[in-house]
């Protein structure tokens, strides 16, 4: 089994066989010449966090320290985590979230602080008014990302045709 070493870029765990760093994309030297995926003529410097997208340094977008294709460079990435749905509704993104953990995702709730703290509302306070208006996110990790919008696409174009028939339903 491959011996867990630090990446040289972002200090990430990684296997010492890996040809790339998951965490920021980096593309170590041991992969050797790698041409890039959409510019076969050009070497390649990292790979897509999200997709796994080899890149050149023309099509690489580094953002927060990490390689991005352009198709990704603005999805919000928290650590190891993605962000896949958001909502003002707190009920909608647990609805989301428990849709999910259903299809069998690992997932983590945010709406102000660190990933994995949820405000359900509630009460008077300082903290509870502080709270309205911001979304509630749901994260999954990095690598599940693709899988994960496909499952709530599924699940929204449901919804959608529920709500259709619903429609139509109450119009006879």
């Amino acid at each position: 089994m491959a011996e867990i070493v630090a990446c040289s870029r972002c200090g990430g765990e990684v296997y010492e066989d890996n040809d790339f760093c998951p965490h920021c994309g980096v593309l170590f030297d041991k992969a050797g010449q790698v041409a890039c995926d959409t510019h076969p003529d050009q070497p390649a410097v990292g790979v897509c966090i999200i997709c796994r997208r080899v890149l050149c340094a023309q099509c690489e977008k580094r953002r927060i320290g990490r390689s991005f294709c352009s198709e990704h460079r603005k999805v919000e990435v928290a650590e190891d985590w993605v962000k896949v749905f958001q909502s003002h509704e707190v009920t909608e993104a647990d609805l989301a979230r428990a849709v999910l953990q259903t299809a069998g995702f690992k997932v983590q709730m945010q709406n102000f602080s660190s990933i994995g703290y949820l405000w359900e509302g509630g009460g008077d306070s300082p903290v509870s008014r502080m709270q309205v208006g911001r979304p509630a996110k749901v994260f999954v990790p990095i690598p599940d990302f693709e899988r994960a919008l496909e499952t709530l696409k599924e699940w929204d174009s449901g919804r959608m045709e529920a709500s259709e028939d619903e429609m139509n339903s109450e119009d006879t």
